[in-house]
């Protein structure tokens, strides 16, 4: 697939979704929400992380088995479009504060043609999209053969273009202080299991409270993931509140999504307690739905 036709491949479905075809396999974007807690207790989304789903005919392919099927040529146009996907059925949602996070396998990218041609395919679907580039933040996740200096300029492009930048797996070791000062991300996501070891006693909790009033100052947002359990919820917010993401929350929903009905962004509606949300998530099945193709959307295929 030449970059020229990453947008022929979209698709729009009957209910307005978009989706995408490579090959046999039909590729899906499911949004997950990412809350925060208001004063009243209740939530309200801050932000979505988009998750490709792939399947071939009624087979689901995880997205690790689906990437190692495509040949390696391919791998940087592909994985462009999985984003697009994210960014457009994002911007369909229409609204006005939540940011998207959306995953970059950055070590595709190696030269600045490279580089600078995937920006600017992200600033097209941005457009597109209608979503402001500030609202966009590429996920970096760094691997042992990745080049540094070559994500370093990747980052770079990205904010000069106007996006944001996130990272995973936060420890707080040298390495991922290295990388707050390399790549200067607005979110990042702790690493679960570290978390965890911080948060058995009211030191690490305090300790963890620091940390994110530090990065709060740097125009960083933490996030915490994996919120599957009520203690989580409470943890915290003796934290002093990061953005929180898990099944007890919400589910990831293929697009279009229900989101705007259960989670209404406009102040003058009501916003749903905390209770709530976790008895609805836990009772609400996940990601059920798989609709074939249509047609072609858009004008040039977009």
């Amino acid at each position: 697939m030449s970059e020229r036709s990453i947008f022929s491949n979209l698709v729009r479905q009957p209910d307005g979704a978009l989706s995408a075809l490579y090959g046999p396999y039909l590729l899906q974007s499911a949004l997950q929400p990412i809350f925060s807690e208001r004063a009243d207790g209740r939530l309200q989304i801050a932000a979505f992380k988009g998750l490709i789903r792939a399947s071939m005919g009624d087979m689901p392919c995880s997205p690790a088995d689906f990437f190692q099927r495509v040949p390696p040529e391919e791998r940087a146009a592909v994985d462009g479009l999985c984003r697009s996907l994210h960014i457009l059925n994002a911007g369909a949602l229409g609204r006005r504060d939540a940011a998207l996070i959306i995953n970059f396998q950055a070590g595709l990218y190696l030269t600045q043609p490279a580089i600078r041609q995937e920006v600017e395919w992200l600033r097209l679907a941005a457009h597109e999209a209608g979503l402001p580039p500030a609202r966009i933040a590429c996920e970096i996740r760094e691997h042992p053969y990745d080049d540094p200096d070559v994500l370093s300029r990747f980052a770079t492009r990205l904010h000069e273009s106007g996006f944001a930048i996130a990272i995973d797996d936060y420890t707080g070791e040298d390495r991922d202080l290295e990388r707050l000062q390399r790549l200067q991300p607005q979110f990042v996501t702790f690493d679960t299991a570290w978390l965890g070891s911080f948060a058995e006693n009211s030191a690490g909790l305090a300790l963890l409270r620091v940390v994110i009033g530090q990065f709060a100052q740097k125009g960083i947002t933490a996030i915490v993931a994996g919120i599957e359990e009520p203690e989580m919820i409470e943890m915290c917010r003796e934290m002093g509140g990061p953005l929180m993401q898990g099944y007890l929350l919400a589910r990831p929903e293929l697009a279009p999504t229900s989101f705007n009905l259960t989670y209404p962004e406009l102040e003058d509606e009501p916003v749903q307690a905390l209770a709530e949300l976790t008895a609805a998530a836990s009772a609400a099945p996940a990601e059920t739905r798989v609709v074939r193709p249509l047609r072609q959307f858009g004008r040039r295929g977009i």
